[in-house]
């Protein structure tokens, strides 16, 4: 049987595994005027570690989106034990079931990338109100890769681009958010050596030796590319 990354990361249930994990979340909502009345998406939610952390503190209305079922699995475990109302949908953030100018924030933490980037930003633009807000942590090519490079990531991540800096906001320029922001800004080679918080595991029983193999993979490419490969905070307004 033949994995994807994704699959690893459902399988050992892998929370906070973008970049800065849980506690760059809560920085970044800190600063953002959350009540109970916002309705945020979470795109592709995971494990669900965000979308339970924001209906905790914010009281707010939260929907979490993930297309693997092991995901949606887990993260209805985790909502039910902790007796959180939230929805979820398992679907794919390239085609997102609701109506037009639903959510006045979309979170989508190290998923765009992994899709078709240009659907991904148009379908969160639909779904977002206008004025709404589009916060997005993905990987960002520090420079332009290398073809070489660019085939290390494809065979470990199945994507065939990872855009720099100026890329991303021409994008989301061109998708029509009308401000977008850089939050923050990181090589992995800097983020790897600070002290930051670890992941969460929720591993599923029987795992296939084949998904570790995935998980080694990955870090061997972030150790190689470290100095090549970060990520951004984007916040772009509709």
């Amino acid at each position: 049987m033949s994995y994807s990354y994704q699959d690893a990361l459902a399988y050992y249930g892998v929370g906070g595994a973008h970049p800065g994990g849980l506690s760059l979340t809560k920085q970044i909502f800190h600063n953002e005027n959350i009540t109970p009345t916002t309705k945020i998406l979470d795109a592709g939610c995971g494990t669900g570690q965000t979308s339970a952390y924001l209906a905790e503190i914010y009281k707010c209305d939260v929907t979490a989106l993930d297309i693997h079922p092991v995901m949606i699995e887990k993260a209805k475990k985790r909502f039910k034990e902790r007796h959180l109302s939230i929805k979820t949908l398992q679907c794919s953030v390239e085609n997102i079931p609701v109506s037009d100018e639903t959510y006045d924030y979309i979170i989508s933490e190290s998923v765009t990338v992994f899709t078709n980037i240009k659907k991904t930003l148009t379908e969160y633009f639909r779904v977002l109100k206008k004025g709404g807000i589009l916060i997005n942590i993905d990987m960002t090519a520090q420079v332009p890769l290398h073809s070489s490079d660019l085939l290390m990531i494809s065979n470990v991540y199945g994507i065939p681009h990872v855009p720099i800096e100026s890329q991303w906001i021409s994008l989301l320029r061109e998708v029509g958010y009308r401000r977008v922001n850089v939050l923050h800004s990181d090589s992995l080679s800097s983020h790897i050596n600070k002290n930051l918080e670890q992941p969460e595991f929720h591993i599923s029983p029987s795992i296939d030796p084949k998904l570790m193999k995935i998980l080694q993979n990955h870090q061997n490419v972030t150790t190689q590319l470290a100095t090549k490969i970060g990520y951004r905070i984007f916040k772009s307004i509709r």
